[in-house]
């Protein structure tokens, strides 16, 4: 039966050592700051869990009149069973992972209308947690679906909180969450953070989100001060969706119909098809307030973005709040030493998983006065971050033309239409991209400490031409040539490169006396 609020469920590595700890105990750790990371969570996971996390803890704190998640497990213990009773739940069922009547709620399981109405809908779904996570149709993450055997509770637990956090919409009668923009959108999470313990980061955010309550209950968001935040405790059929109205700004969705039997001393999932969304949201486009997920100005959606993932393009964008209102978890405060923006996506497109990605921005000391602050001197931070994307799509494109040429054998006019050539060129251009992309906010920041712009841009030039000169080179090593054409298609495509630069960048150019 597994009850998450009394029986020790999730592994918890402290500096003290490792333990076990019901989800009570979790909560009371985490805002001691005493948990450094959880060996049960998997990397695709940590997100989802982390929010799930949040949000309980905010519901509770509020309803208890607290502000600070540094509580005792007996407090998160009544603080969550009074969150269910007022929600008329009187047991521990919707916090065990197992209930065997589908006519009461289990652990992020709705509970149906009657038995008859489970033993109709509900068919076999998965055998393993892993079959049951987001991951079941992905083609290209290093995680497969199926591959447990044994799985112990834990792994069924973080499971439902994966799907239920971040599914998107998959075929008829599987919708996804309200929490981003459409059911073939993804949910982003992006947020400071100044260590590597879950700890520090669960009491940051939980915070911020206790500040932020008041402004979630003002327009356009139409929710409820005493509204609903754990929707598997009311049955639902899925025939009808759930106004917003009805809800907490803290509500934990569930907007997938499933069950957990268990089966010969062993778990299975069963599931059911739904009508409609569980959440009523399609007006808003995923724009719930949700404080992890930046929000497009322009269309007032919540951000998703497109199959490359966090290019450096993107992530300059969200940082500096450029066609983006920046996500509340975002607004950092001022710390000493260094802090970290961190940015996590599981793209999908068209209801499949398309890849994970992730990234980390790391902001020095002396960079935070100007990113986090306002006025002329941030202005030209993100001035300068602009002109330096600009400046490598530039040498991106004078080493493409140089590409071109040097695989059509340095002919006079070159075909930049070829198909099967173009695929060649972009397959070694992305080389380039990849060698810059890691470069680039780390010389971002040391503009901080250069008045003269042109001096600042200097050395990100320099490393630009020398990263794209080494991708020609390696190019021309491996290009096919023409017997007898391989000198002049080499020399012409140099003279290329060289003269894109000599033409973009003439100010850089006059004290370099290289010229091939």
């Amino acid at each position: 039966m597994m009850n998450l609020l009394t029986n020790p469920v999730f592994r918890v590595r402290m500096l003290e050592g490792p333990a076990i700890a019901s989800l009570p105990e979790l909560l009371a750790l985490l805002g001691e700051d005493r948990v450094e990371s959880l060996p049960g969570l998997q990397r695709h996971q940590e997100d989802a869990f982390h929010i799930f996390c949040c949000y309980l803890a905010g519901a509770v704190l509020v309803r208890q009149g607290e502000v600070t998640p540094r509580q005792s497990t007996a407090f998160w213990l009544e603080g969550i069973r009074a969150l269910t009773r007022q929600e008329g739940c009187e047991d521990d069922s919707a916090w065990m992972l197992v209930v065997d009547d589908p006519t009461q709620p289990a652990f992020m399981q709705p509970p149906t209308l009657s038995k008859t109405e489970f033993e109709r809908d509900y068919k076999p779904k998965a055998a393993t947690p892993d079959a049951l996570d987001v991951l079941q149709t992905a083609k290209n993450h290093d995680v497969k679906s199926s591959r447990g055997s044994s799985a112990q509770a834990e792994q069924w637990v973080l499971a439902l909180i994966s799907l239920n956090g971040t599914v998107g919409y998959v075929g008829a009668g599987n919708y996804g969450i309200a929490r981003m923009n459409g059911g073939f959108g993804s949910r982003a999470c992006v947020g400071w953070k100044r260590t590597a313990r879950a700890g520090d980061r669960f009491i940051h955010d939980v915070g911020k989100l206790i500040q932020l309550r008041d402004s979630l209950l003002l327009e356009p968001y139409p929710y409820s001060p005493k509204g609903s935040v754990l929707t598997w405790l009311s049955a639902w059929n899925g025939e009808e969706s759930r106004s917003l109205s009805r809800l907490d700004p803290f509500f934990i969705e569930t907007p997938r119909r499933v069950r957990m039997r268990s089966l010969n001393c062993t778990i299975r999932c069963l599931g059911a098809t739904s009508r409609t969304a569980q959440i009523a949201s399609d007006q808003l486009n995923g724009n719930l307030g949700d404080p992890w997920t930046p929000v497009k100005t322009e269309t007032n959606e919540s951000f998703t973005p497109n199959p490359s993932g966090f290019t450096p393009q993107l992530l300059r964008d969200i940082l500096f709040s450029d066609g983006f209102a920046a996500a509340p978890m975002m607004i950092a405060d001022r710390k000493s030493g260094w802090v970290a923006l961190t940015a996590r996506i599981r793209e999908r497109r068209k209801g499949n998983p398309e890849g994970f990605h992730e990234a980390t921005i790391r902001v020095p000391a002396a960079a935070q006065p100007l990113l986090f602050g306002s006025g002329a001197a941030r202005d030209r931070l993100a001035s300068l971050s602009k002109r330096g994307l600009d400046d490598a799509s530039d040498i991106r494109q004078g080493l493409r033309n140089a590409l071109f040429s040097l695989m059509e054998g340095g002919p006079e006019k070159t075909n930049y239409d070829a198909d099967q050539v173009s695929k060649w060129v972009d397959s070694s251009a992305r080389l380039f991209l990849l060698n810059w992309s890691p470069r680039y906010f780390d010389w971002l920041w040391t503009t901080v400490d250069i008045a003269d712009d042109t001096e600042a841009l200097r050395p990100w030039f320099t490393e630009l031409r020398r990263l794209a000169q080494e991708t020609l080179d390696r190019a021309a090593e491996r290009a096919p040539q023409r017997h007898g054409r391989s000198y002049r298609a080499k020399t012409k495509a140099q003279g290329i490169f060289f003269g894109s630069l000599k033409k973009n960048f003439p100010h850089f150019m006059e004290v370099t006396h290289d010229e091939p």
